[in-house]
Formats: structure tokens, C-alpha cells, sequence
């Protein structure tokens, strides 16, 4: 009957075997799973420390990303501004100097026909004084008479407004 003591079933070994695990577990719980669990609970403090730090850092480069694009929205609204201004300074520059241009061309143009008008008028005058001076010569001698100033005066008034009244 040997084997059967082999398979036999001692109580005392099984408390002992169950005082000793309990043993075990309260050592292994106390040099072990503690400082163990303490340093999975600080490496998850880090782990979630950084996860924390990466959040951060990625909210502040999207903030930072959207502040420069707003920036060079605003840069770009502000260069248009200026070519745009500078365009219209130019166009009224230009209207200004085509403007001036033409009231130049104008008063040279009045200046021109009030010059011509005073040629004409002086030459009408001259032309008129010579007839004049001619006619009275050649009423003179045709009249071989002695003409008084009077007669004369009203002579050449009365020559001078037919000769005008020709022209």
C-alpha cells in the first residue's frame, strides 16, 4: 500500500503549505508589490506628466500656427492696402498732371487767339490808317482845294466805317 501514501491527503500539510503562502504573500506584499506598486504609480504620474507636457506644447503650436497665419492674413490685407494706395495716389498724380496739362493747353490756346485777335486789330488799325493817309493824299489832290480840319475829320471817319463795314 504504498502508493497510496504517496497520494494521501495530510491536513497539517496543507495548513502548513497554506500558513506559509499567506506568509509569503504578506512579505512579498510588503517588500514588494508596495515599492512596486509605488514605482508603476510614479512612472504613470511621468507617463501622464508628459502626455500632459505634449498636449500643451501641441495646443501652443496650434495657437502659435494660427497667430502667424492670422499675422500674414493681416500682413497680406495691409500690403494690398498699400499697393492699393499707391495706385490711386498714382492715378490721381496722373490725373492731376493730364489735368494741369490741359488747362495749360487752354490758356496757351486763349492766349494764342487773344494774341491773334490783337494782330488782326492792329493790323486792321494800320491798314486803316494807311488807307486813310492814302485816301486823304488822293482826295487832296483830286480836290485841290483847302480842306478844313473839320471836313477832313469827318472825311476820314466816314472812309474808315465804310472800309470797316466792307471787311
Amino acid at each position: 500500500m504504498q502508493s497510496l501514501d504517496i497520494i494521501s491527503v495530510n491536513i497539517w500539510n496543507i495548513l502548513i503549505s497554506l500558513a506559509n503562502l499567506l506568509i509569503l504573500f504578506l512579505v512579498m506584499k510588503k517588500f514588494l508589490f508596495k515599492p512596486v506598486m509605488k514605482i508603476m504609480n510614479e512612472r504613470q504620474s511621468q507617463v501622464t506628466a508628459i502626455y500632459a507636457d505634449a498636449e500643451n506644447d501641441r495646443q501652443a503650436a496650434a495657437d502659435m500656427k494660427q497667430e502667424y497665419e492670422t499675422r500674414m492674413a493681416a500682413a497680406r490685407e495691409e500690403a494690398d492696402g498699400l499697393v492699393r494706395n499707391a495706385v490711386q495716389t498714382a492715378q490721381r498724380k496722373s490725373d492731376a498732371i493730364v489735368n494741369e496739362a490741359k488747362d495749360q493747353a487752354a490758356h496757351l490756346k486763349q492766349k494764342a487767339e487773344t494774341e491773334i485777335q490783337q494782330e488782326k486789330k492792329q493790323m486792321l488799325d494800320d491798314v486803316r490808317t494807311e488807307i486813310s493817309d492814302l485816301a486823304v493824299s488822293i482826295a487832296s489832290r483830286i480836290m485841290e482845294r483847302e480842306v478844313n480840319a473839320q471836313d477832313h475829320a469827318d472825311f476820314v471817319d466816314q472812309f474808315i466805317q465804310n472800309v470797316g463795314d466792307k471787311q
